[in-house]
C-alpha cells in the first residue's frame, strides 16, 4: 500500500464520521430542537451545544487536512484521482467555512438565549437550511 492509499482510505474515513454527524444532527437533533418551545431550545442548546462543537469541529479539521494530505500524496498520480481529492477538499474546506460565516454568531445568539419566540423559530430555520448545506457539502 502507498503513502497516498493510506492517505486516501483515511480521508474518506474521517470524511465519512463527518457526514455521518452531519446527518445526525439535521435528522434527529434538528427535528428533536424543532419540537422545543423556543425558550427550552435555548436551554438546552446551552447546556449541550458545546458537545456537539467538540466533536465536530476536529472532525471538520481532520476532514481538511486528511483531504489535502491525500491530495498532496496523490499529486503524482492518475488526473481522475486528483479531481476527485480537490472536490473533496473544496467541499470539507466548504464545510468548515460555514461556520464563521454563519454558525459561530447564531450559535452564540442560542447560548446566551433571551431571543423572542419568533426570532428562534426564524433563525433555527436558517440554522437548519445552512446545516443542509454543509452536510451536502461533506457527502
Amino acid at each position: 500500500m502507498t503513502v497516498a492509499s493510506a492517505l486516501i482510505m483515511l480521508a474518506c474515513l474521517v470524511l465519512g464520521l463527518l457526514a455521518g454527524g452531519m446527518l445526525v444532527i439535521g435528522v434527529a437533533l434538528v427535528s428533536f430542537w424543532k419540537s422545543l418551545s423556543p425558550a427550552e431550545f435555548q436551554a438546552w442548546f446551552a447546556a449541550h451545544a458545546h458537545l456537539i462543537g467538540r466533536l465536530m469541529i476536529p472532525l471538520g479539521s481532520a476532514s481538511v487536512g486528511g483531504t489535502l494530505a491525500a491530495l498532496v500524496a496523490a499529486r503524482a498520480g492518475r488526473v481522475t484521482r486528483r479531481r476527485w481529492l480537490l472536490i473533496a477538499t473544496l467541499s470539507a474546506i466548504g464545510v468548515m467555512v460555514t461556520y464563521p460565516i454563519f454558525f459561530a454568531t447564531t450559535n452564540a445568539l442560542f447560548e446566551r438565549g433571551g431571543l423572542s419566540d419568533p426570532d428562534v423559530r426564524s433563525l433555527l430555520d436558517r440554522w437548519a437550511t445552512w446545516h443542509w448545506v454543509r452536510a451536502a457539502l461533506g457527502i
